[in-house]
């Protein structure tokens, strides 16, 4: 390999006064990720900080907990900021090329508030000439498909406020989280033993993503600005319906035998949990509208995204200790 030579002293490469260098030549892109302790942002997170080109600057409200100092062991910044103090934003933002924003309606189910939120950083974003925002957004089902769905919603008048503000910025589009079927919606055992996947699709296929493996498809739109700036982004490991899910399941963690539920959407949105009406509107915008969520293009930007088949492989034994 050839050595380069030391290459000119300019704004841009002066040393540091903390002794850090970037090994490239080029410095480093600073990327501030909001969020950075939780499923999104911390995979987003790790993802950049195992790559030279780029410097993290984690944000979190508690910047002493386990998490945050973990991000700090493998080389993040953590600063404390909160979207719902627009004056700790602005120099979380300071300096950063770009930006990863993921805001969390389901910590006050308040649809008002995460838009608040939301038009808080873009306003900050705007302000701090970040160059390339990677927003965690989704569709706005109201204005789609006639009925509400709050915590798509909200995401969606983020991403139209964004917009309209020209903001360079990517959106990203998770779909169903595999990891649901250990949480929320875990397999119930009936009383024949079997379990039933009480995920209301009717029979249709749906997308599904391993949350914590999209970080690496995140740096690459980082990587490559021009080519995804200002579009739109569905992740998806595979599509499957509900049944297909079952089967994955009961070769997986045989002798146990899986099915899908019969429930529809709409009896699901009755069933009188907090968010049920919202989680039924879900799978039925799911199944109606069939939103954009692409394995191609994903597999694309991350090459080895995990299918159902293989998360529930690598999850065996959190799966069986989850079910009753």
């Amino acid at each position: 390999v050839q050595q380069s030579t030391p290459t000119k002293v300019n704004n841009t490469t002066a040393p540091r006064a903390d002794g850090w260098q970037q090994p490239h030549g080029d410095m480093a892109k600073l990327i501030t990720v909001f969020g950075a302790t939780g499923t999104q942002g911390g995979s987003v997170a790790y993802a950049l900080l195992e790559d030279p080109d780029f410097k993290v600057r984690a944000v979190t409200r508690n910047a002493s907990s386990d998490k945050a100092k973990a991000l700090q062991e493998k080389g993040a910044e953590v600063v404390e900021a909160s979207f719902d103090d627009p004056s700790t934003l602005g120099p979380a933002l300071q300096g950063a090329h770009g930006v990863f924003v993921v805001t969390n309606y389901w910590e006050y189910k308040d649809k008002d508030r995460e838009v608040e939120q939301g038009k808080a950083i873009a306003d900050a974003a705007k302000a701090a000439g970040v160059l390339h925002v990677v927003f965690s957004g989704l569709e706005n089902v109201q204005k789609i498909a006639g009925f509400p769905c709050p915590h798509f919603d909200a995401k969606g008048q983020v991403e139209e406020y964004m917009t309209s503000l020209d903001l360079p910025v990517t959106f990203v589009r998770y779909s169903f989280y595999y990891g649901n079927v250990i949480s929320m919606m875990k397999p119930q055992k009936q009383e024949d033993g079997t379990y039933v996947l009480g995920i209301p699709m009717e029979g249709a296929a749906m997308d599904g993503v391993a949350a914590k493996d999209m970080g690496p498809a995140v740096r690459t739109i980082y990587k490559n600005c021009t080519q995804w700036v200002r579009r739109s982004v569905g992740f998806s490991g595979g599509r499957l319906t509900v049944q297909e899910m079952a089967d994955i399941l009961s070769k997986h963690l045989a002798p146990k035998v899986f099915k899908a539920s019969d429930m529809t959407a709409d009896a699901f949105g009755q069933l009188g949990f907090p968010g049920a009406e919202d989680l039924g509107n879900m799978f039925k915008f799911y199944r109606l509208h069939n939103p954009d969520r692409s394995v191609e293009t994903t597999r694309q930007l991350h090459p080895a995204a995990k299918n159902f088949d293989t998360w529930v492989a690598e999850n065996k034994a959190a799966l069986e200790n989850g079910l009753d």
